[in-house]
């Protein structure tokens, strides 16, 4: 069966871009392995970098205001500077997408799809984890047939956000699964959401 084989990247926003490349480059060692610019829309973006260390990716991003708020800066607001969701690996995307829609889990949009200049790069965004957190997972398969992907495409990264831009206009607040018709009601539960 295919499945998660490991975490590709953890992504965090940010307020400051140039703050967080500093800490991550010049104290914790790490090398900066792809950026974009105003990667988004006429109505909001996001510049972002990722950087490397051994196996080790994370992706930081600062928000990019224009005619609305960014994503970025709306996630920084609700729920603190940090961790907006962490991208797993998968061998096989297509399988893992439909196991985990058989057992209601929600997707942002459709899968995107691109190449890094080494190999094609699949990626899908879930919607939050739980009632009232920011934190989503990220589905990225980055090996198909010989070629393997080692880093990011600004037009999947720029689709990706444009699904969550859309779902922020549309005023779209939902989990990953419906958790009222598909989890029992446990008091502690309850007393959570």
């Amino acid at each position: 069966m295919s499945g998660p084989i490991g975490i590709d990247h953890v992504t965090l926003c940010v307020e400051s871009l140039a703050a967080a490349e500093f800490l991550f480059t010049k104290i914790l060692g790490f090398d900066i392995l792809w950026s974009a610019r105003d990667v988004g829309t006429e109505k909001s973006s996001m510049d972002t970098i990722v950087v490397q260390r051994g196996a080790i990716r994370v992706a930081i991003m600062q928000g990019r205001d224009k005619v609305i708020k960014s994503q970025i800066n709306e996630f920084i607001e609700r729920f603190g500077a940090g961790v907006q969701h962490v991208a797993l690996e998968v061998d096989d995307i297509d399988a893992v997408c439909r196991e985990w829609e058989e057992h209601g889990v929600k997707f942002t949009g459709q899968t995107k799809e691109g190449r890094d200049g080494f190999g094609p790069l699949r990626q899908r965004f879930t919607y939050p984890l739980f009632p009232g957190s920011g934190v989503f997972l990220e589905l990225i398969q980055r090996q198909v047939g010989g070629e393997k992907s080692k880093s990011f495409a600004k037009g999947t990264v720029e689709s990706l956000y444009k699904d969550i831009e859309r779902d922020q206009l549309s005023g779209v607040h939902q989990t990953i699964i419906d958790f009222d018709a598909q989890m029992p009601r446990s008091e502690e539960f309850k007393k959570a959401s």
